[in-house]
């Protein structure tokens, strides 16, 4: 496939909010959230081309394949989000620290880590796209799939194969199973959906 492109090219959308924000370092951000996004349409590009080959490179297991996929997805898509919600943080927030903000510190949902309201501090377009990002069933999906194989472990389930391809892992979530491949199209779409708004939004703030 083609690469991703964008309905609006993101250097010159970032450029202008930093010209307006005096604010370089939440464009790098803002920058490195779009070049995670063309990223998951490579690894799709990969997935999908090993989903219908079932070829691995050297010797490496399907298995450790999936996994590594799973990992590449869910975790890319989840930086993705959060790095504009760094951004943010950066611009609106004063937020100055040697650690970035990310998603959770906007959610209203969770309870707050520090005293600092950040979410008083958002522009109401941003707090907007903040909270349909957290909203979003799909995102939930991939935000427990990539916090349970970075921080934990997720359930793996193996389905045996006689005498065709291999089958592919499934994940095991809180109320369903997904598989590799359908986990790398979600991962993608999620991403591809709410960095895609985030872009169309930052002139307006």
């Amino acid at each position: 496939m083609p690469p991703f492109i964008w309905t609006s090219e993101p250097t010159e959308v970032i450029q202008s909010f930093e010209t307006r924000h005096k604010n370089p370092l939440a464009g790098a951000l803002f920058g490195w959230a779009a070049w995670a996004v063309e990223s998951l349409h490579y690894l799709d590009d990969i997935d999908r081309a090993y989903d219908t080959s079932r070829k691995v490179i050297g010797t490496h297991r399907p298995d450790v394949v999936d996994v590594a996929h799973a990992r590449w997805a869910t975790g890319t898509c989840i930086t993705a989000l959060d790095l504009c919600a760094a951004g943010l943080g950066r611009s609106f927030c004063a937020h100055d620290g040697p650690r970035e903000l990310d998603l959770s510190c906007f959610n209203s949902s969770r309870p707050p880590k520090r005293k600092v309201p950040w979410r008083a501090l958002l522009p109401p377009l941003a707090l907007q796209w903040v909270d349909g990002v957290c909203a979003d069933a799909e995102y939930k999906k991939i935000k427990e799939a990539r916090d349970s194989l970075v921080h934990s472990r997720l359930k793996r389930h193996f389905t045996l194969s006689t005498g065709g391809p291999p089958q592919r892992l499934k994940l095991e979530l809180e109320t369903t199973q997904l598989e590799v491949r359908c986990v790398v199209e979600v991962a993608r779409d999620v991403a591809t959906r709410h960095v895609t708004a985030f872009l169309d939004l930052l002139p307006r703030v």
